[in-house]
């Protein structure tokens, strides 16, 4: 199983107790099952693979990509990974001063004075 798997799975828990994690599969997955899945190994030391089933039971719950925790769990091949299933890191300021870009909002053209003063908010208040 991919480290990953065990990180992505434990952040999408969040806050949520594993107890409530576990009551919300209805019962179908014990929580020191989940904190097991979460660690990649059993208490023993045995690494966990999670079934397919166990994957979609989870997706549901946390209401993420089946498909991307599939491939976090090596049944899917990670060539077939579409730029999608991760997200895209911009550098707004980078886009915003980018010249060739119009920026808009909602369908409207945002004005260069407007946009100076987004970056002067984004920047925490100062000017360039």
């Amino acid at each position: 199983m991919a480290d990953n798997l065990n990180t992505y799975l434990r952040s999408l828990r969040g806050t949520q107790s594993l107890r409530t994690v576990s009551e919300k599969t209805g019962g179908k997955l014990s929580h020191s099952y989940i904190s097991d899945l979460e660690k990649g190994h059993s208490r023993r030391g045995n690494v966990i693979k999670p079934t397919p089933e166990t994957l979609k039971i989870l997706s549901e719950v946390y209401d993420a990509d089946y498909d991307y925790l599939m491939k976090l769990a090596g049944y899917l091949d990670s060539k077939d990974t579409s730029s999608s299933d991760k997200p895209e890191y911009i550098d707004l300021k980078k886009q915003i001063d980018d010249k060739k870009k119009i920026m808009t909002f909602e369908g409207r053209i945002i004005p260069d004075e407007d946009m100076e003063y987004v970056k002067r908010i984004l920047g925490g208040g100062k000017k360039d």
